[in-house]
């Protein structure tokens, strides 16, 4: 296991925002520990966030993008 860290330390050494590291956590997205009940400290092992990181990009990267999608136009959802 790495080492813990509280959410503001998680969000500089992420890049992740406060709020979207502990709506993350808190809906169960990135692994994270509570600390004092629903009003407590949000704590996260960095190694173990760091990883979850990694695997939701390459989910995203994997999901959204084939070879055949290069070069073509494609419709933008919004």
């Amino acid at each position: 296991m790495g080492s813990r860290v509280l959410l503001k330390q998680a969000s500089l050494e992420t890049g992740l925002s406060e709020w979207e590291l502990s709506t993350g956590a808190k809906s169960g997205k990135y692994p994270a520990m509570r600390i004092g009940g629903n009003r407590g400290r949000w704590i996260f092992d960095i190694d173990l966030l760091q990883r979850r990181i990694e695997e939701l990009m390459l989910k995203n990267i994997n999901e959204n993008h084939t070879d055949n999608d290069y070069g073509k136009l494609r419709k933008i959802r919004g």
